[in-house]
């Protein structure tokens, strides 16, 4: 891949004013993440965190507004919508263009790689025909996933912990995802007590993950308070996504699998 690598990053919610104030965007903090993660590869030729170069795209309040695919060479879908804002499974308008053009782009075209998180899973999975419900309740805090064989290889080990923060999930997959692409076979990549699609696999395509890699200790805590205080979250279950809020995560390892990803030729 030619470089410098340039992602645009699809933001489908803005964040409270205060966490913004301290963290940014929602696409901020990833842009954060994933340069720290790209001082962690280790390439040949090497890559460097000087060689990303980012877009953000506010999709919801902006939804007239799109990155030019033949400008960019991964798009990353992100945001927490499943609280407050309508659900990836909504008619909303934009969610609407949201999905069709995530489609289009794993459908129509095979240079432009995908990678979705937390919502942006459940919009790609939608986007592929996936079933997609609500949990009976949350998913929060630092989680254990158990990979599957395909995300063994991937990530390179048997589990992952990653903070989570989700009510909706994918529950199955379609039986033809790619219908003009044959050769497209859309994976697992691991499951947890929770939730049975932690993850979504497509080689050189896609790539999608429930949990949340790029969110730390501090901004877990804080997200978990926001929806408490607006009624989201009993006071027993943001008790106990707090007191495992501080546990070890793999996110590092997780952005550097996302850069490694997109750099596969």
């Amino acid at each position: 891949m030619q470089l410098p690598l340039r992602i645009a990053i699809l933001e489908t919610e803005s964040p409270s004013p205060d966490f913004r104030s301290k963290y940014g965007s929602y696409g901020d903090v990833f842009i954060r993440f994933l340069t720290n993660a790209a001082i962690t590869l280790s390439t040949n030729p090497p890559f460097h965190a000087e060689d990303l170069q980012f877009s953000k795209w506010d999709v919801e309040r902006n939804p007239d507004y799109y990155p030019d695919i033949e400008e960019v060479d991964a798009l990353l879908v992100v945001g927490h919508q499943d609280h407050l804002g309508p659900t990836a499974m909504d008619s909303t308008p934009w969610i609407l263009k949201l999905v069709d053009f995530v489609r289009k782009v794993l459908m129509e075209q095979d240079r432009v790689r995908v990678i979705g998180v937390n919502y942006g899973q459940l919009i790609i999975g939608r986007a592929l025909g996936c079933a997609i419900d609500r949990m009976p309740g949350w998913e929060t805090s630092s989680t254990t996933i158990n990979l599957s064989e395909v995300g063994k290889k991937i990530f390179g080990r048997d589990h992952l912990n990653l903070m989570h923060l989700h009510r909706d999930h994918v529950v199955t997959l379609p039986v033809n995802p790619f219908p003009q692409l044959p050769n497209a076979i859309l994976e697992i990549l691991g499951d947890s007590d929770h939730c049975a699609v932690q993850g979504l696999y497509t080689a050189r395509k896609v790539i999608a993950l429930q949990g949340l890699p790029e969110i730390e200790s501090a901004m877990m805590t804080q997200l978990i308070h926001e929806r408490l205080r607006q009624g989201q979250m009993s006071k027993d279950v943001a008790n106990d996504a707090a007191a495992r809020s501080s546990l070890r995560t793999d996110g590092i390892h997780i952005g550097a699998t996302f850069l490694r990803f997109l750099l596969d030729p």
